[in-house]
């Protein structure tokens, strides 16, 4: 009896999950300006480099005319918000929730590798790797969507970092999601080899990803020694 109801709030859950991709997914394509989001990108992405610490030019040496000249890009920024309507600013306001949903991902699947992999020889470890598994498959399709907003549809923009970081967050949010399934229909595998496989895959994954994201905001130098 225990199993039956376990197994159909599960499904429940996950059917409620696909219902709200589908639903930020359909908002987007019919409604989401293309290149909105992107100039929103492109305007950031300069003012970060403007305050790079090896950018040429006198703003790296002078710190006042770099936050002088970022202060004037975000004020462009402030303007071109308010040129849009309700239902764009909407969509531009749930694009920036996308630098923080991403962080609940990042945390439930590197605890769930470490989790499941200790619980071969702990079985008392493994208790919580479905849970977490689960809420990570459910949010990062969420996080996904609104990377989506907050980068925009622009599919022939020349910017590969911007491209690499789209599709790979994508394949994030449908792998996230499969291996969610996975636990909900076969939670006696939650330490099985195949689990530990396919944590580690996200796991890796979601560490490019952020590098990739810190490129983004930062310069592709931002790791540098």
């Amino acid at each position: 009896m225990h199993a039956m109801v376990s197994g159909s709030l599960g499904h429940l859950i996950m059917r409620r999950s696909w219902l709200l991709v589908a639903l930020l997914g359909a908002i987007l394509i019919s409604t989401a300006s293309p290149a909105l989001a992107h100039t929103d990108h492109k305007k950031k992405e300069a003012a970060a480099q403007m305050v790079q610490p090896g950018a040429s030019g006198s703003t790296s040496a002078d710190p006042t005319i770099a936050h002088s000249q970022m202060g004037e890009m975000m004020d462009d920024m402030k303007k071109d918000r308010s040129k849009m309507t309700s239902f764009e600013r909407l969509l531009d306001w749930l694009g920036r929730l996308h630098p923080m949903i991403v962080h609940f991902p990042i945390a439930f699947f590197p605890a769930a590798l470490f989790t499941a992999i200790v619980g071969r020889r702990r079985p008392a470890f493994a208790a919580p790797v479905q849970f977490m598994v689960v809420a990570g498959g459910i949010i990062a399709p969420i996080a996904a969507v609104l990377g989506w907003f907050d980068g925009g549809f622009d599919f022939a923009t020349d910017d590969m970092l911007l491209q690499n970081h789209r599709w790979l967050g994508t394949g994030i949010g449908i792998g996230a999601l499969g291996l969610a399934i996975w636990a909900l229909r076969k939670p006696q595998q939650d330490r099985s080899v195949g689990m530990i496989v396919g944590l580690a895959i996200i796991t890796t994954a979601i560490v490019v990803q952020g590098w990739f994201g810190g490129a983004l905001v930062h310069g592709m130098d931002h790791m540098n020694w």
